[in-house]
């Protein structure tokens, strides 16, 4: 049988296919909120910010002055995706909607500040990061608007 353009699955296979992933989801809700989970997502954080992250972002996150902000962020809100509308209880992902490397300045700028479930932060970081290597990358980085980012993650979210 034909798979029509944009879909992955026949209907005979599509409901298999939707079972398995709500199992895996419910399997791998179920090891995120174990103790051991939660250690492994800490490990995860800790080696991304020795290896990978630049050690000027990696001091700024630890900073004191972004803790503040973050949590006021997170607080404003309501610890609430401000994509997808999904509770972020896991962690407090606070997302700069212009990055931080492209837009220094605005670092601690509340309004280019938001929260975000750790879904739609993957889909945006996958986004920059391809946005990155595009001809000019960094200035249209710098100028996405809050309502495009909303637009495009969702596009991706369904």
């Amino acid at each position: 049988m034909l798979v029509s353009m944009g879909t992955d699955f026949c209907p005979t296979h599509k409901q298999a296919d939707m079972e398995r992933k709500q199992a895996y989801i419910k399997q791998r809700e179920k090891v995120k909120n174990t103790h051991k989970g939660k250690q492994l997502a800490a490990s995860h954080m800790a080696h991304y910010n020795h290896t990978t992250r630049d050690p000027e972002a990696n001091a700024f996150y630890h900073s004191k002055q972004w803790q503040t902000v973050r949590d006021y962020i997170y607080a404003r809100d309501l610890a609430t995706c401000q994509v997808c509308g999904n509770a972020v209880t896991d962690r407090k992902i606070v997302d700069h909607i212009h990055p931080l490397k492209v837009a220094p300045d605005k670092k601690l700028d509340k309004s280019n500040l938001w929260t975000l479930c750790y879904r739609c932060h993957n889909i945006k970081t996958q986004l920059e990061e391809s946005i990155k290597q595009q001809t000019n990358g960094d200035n249209k980085l710098a100028h996405i608007s809050k309502d495009w980012w909303v637009k495009t993650i969702k596009e991706r979210i369904k």
